[in-house]
């Protein structure tokens, strides 16, 4: 009788330092996944996001947007997502601590992002957005927005709450991670 023998696992420090080649991966519980390059929509929603989360951060000095980039939602087999578009406060993660010296490893951030942006392409299947949503609810982000730019619509979720939907008329205002931004649910579609 013979056993497949499964693969190594990987940790976030190994994967981190792996030369995967090129492509776009995430590590999912110790295994490397390689996902498919985006559409346009979507790569133009995120960058419509990363300027408006990141302009509102400038504008209030609240903290920083960033594009895509390993967030780790899991350990023990570790997982490191790669949200399209992440944001920090400056109260949970000081400008100062996110600096580092020349020639110093690369660390992944020491907590989650306040904000998760997750923009939906057409082959992304709802049960694995769901799972994404739910991994960065559990390692502590505040709130996941689920973009999706085929019905152009906006989804945030919270922890243990129902999630709220809003169209591209709404505006996407009173966040509580994101004091006095505002802007229209239609500016994150705009090509």
């Amino acid at each position: 009788m013979s056993t497949a023998s499964r693969p190594r696992l990987m940790t976030a420090e190994e994967f981190m330092n792996a030369d995967l080649g090129e492509g776009r991966f995430e590590l999912v519980r110790g295994e490397v996944v390689r996902l498919s390059p985006p559409f346009y929509p979507h790569a133009a929603a995120c960058a419509n996001i990363t300027l408006l989360l990141g302009n509102y951060g400038q504008r209030t000095g609240h903290g920083r947007a960033a594009g895509e980039g390993a967030v780790r939602t899991r350990r023990g087999p570790d997982t490191l997502r790669g949200p399209d578009v992440q944001y920090f406060s400056y109260a949970r993660w000081p400008r100062e601590a996110r600096r580092s010296s020349p020639g110093a490893p690369v660390k992944l951030p020491p907590v989650a992002p306040d904000v998760v942006v997750e923009v939906v392409s057409p082959n992304d299947r709802r049960a694995e957005v769901q799972e994404k949503v739910e991994e960065y609810l559990a390692a502590g982000a505040l709130a996941v927005w689920v973009v999706r730019p085929d019905d152009r619509t906006v989804a945030i979720h919270r922890d243990g709450a129902d999630p709220t939907t809003l169209a591209e008329g709404d505006a996407i205002d009173d966040q509580p991670e994101l004091p006095g931004f505002r802007c229209m649910a239609a500016e994150i579609f705009e090509d």
